[in-house]
């Protein structure tokens, strides 16, 4: 078990693995609850450094990204770095509220990035037709090939009308502190949070919760930073 107190602390990148029935494989990332401060600029080279050796196909932005004036100069600079990269897709989180939907939206489309909003977006991965949604209530056209759900507050999977293989969700912070765990969740958060967890599957659909990358009060105990690298890939495919 580990004390961490204050910024920059290290993250850890959690690999899982979505199978599916045929096609290429591909990467998807999800980072979630920066909280950037001006306290960050170590965290966002890290952050860099990782998506650069990671390569994603498909990068996953789940809100809750400023905490000040000095964050929004790190987030600047982030947004830049991968202004450059296909399939970038940017949620807001509910924290974006205080410091400026707008101001941060302005931003990531400025540098050519996807705003995520109401609508789902379809792309194009070596032939296999992938849908990307947000809000869990867009209907899935029967064209879709694979569809994938980037949240920032977890929601109850199966209870929304659309259809995922895969499914994202921040927010929690895994609590921030971890006295014990087991496959029902992170404790004693998983005690007052469902969704304080760090996987479950909901029907065929894979759910992977992030703890995140910051936090407003920055104190941590037995709960890594994380972002969630996940490979798509066919059953018989080999690691």
């Amino acid at each position: 078990m580990k004390l961490e107190i204050g910024y920059n602390h290290d993250f850890e990148v959690r690999e899982e693995v979505c199978t599916v029935a045929a096609g290429r494989a591909f990467t998807v990332l999800y980072l979630s609850d920066l909280h950037l401060t001006g306290f960050s600029g170590p965290t966002v080279a890290r952050l860099m450094a990782t998506i650069d050796r990671l390569n994603p196909r498909v990068l996953l932005l789940g809100g809750d990204y400023v905490d000040s004036a000095a964050g929004f100069r790190h987030f600047t600079r982030f947004v830049e770095f991968i202004a450059g990269r296909e399939n970038v897709f940017v949620i807001a989180g509910n924290h974006d509220v205080f410091f400026g939907v707008q101001k941060i939206k302005q931003l990531v489309e400025a540098n050519h990035l996807v705003w995520l909003a109401d609508e789902p977006v379809r792309i194009c991965l070596d032939g296999r037709r992938v849908q990307i949604t947000n809000n869990g209530t867009s209907d899935r056209p029967e064209d879709v090939d694979f569809s994938v759900l980037c949240l920032h507050q977890p929601v109850d999977v199966a209870a929304l009308p659309g259809r995922y293989e895969l499914a994202f969700a921040g927010h929690l912070h895994g609590s921030q502190v971890v006295l014990w765990r087991s496959g029902q969740g992170l404790f004693p958060g998983r005690l007052f949070y469902r969704w304080n967890r760090l996987k479950t599957t909901v029907g065929n659909c894979l759910y992977l919760i992030s703890k995140g990358l910051g936090d407003t009060l920055p104190l941590r105990y037995n709960c890594k930073k994380d972002v969630v690298f996940v490979t798509v890939k066919p059953h018989s495919q080999r690691p």
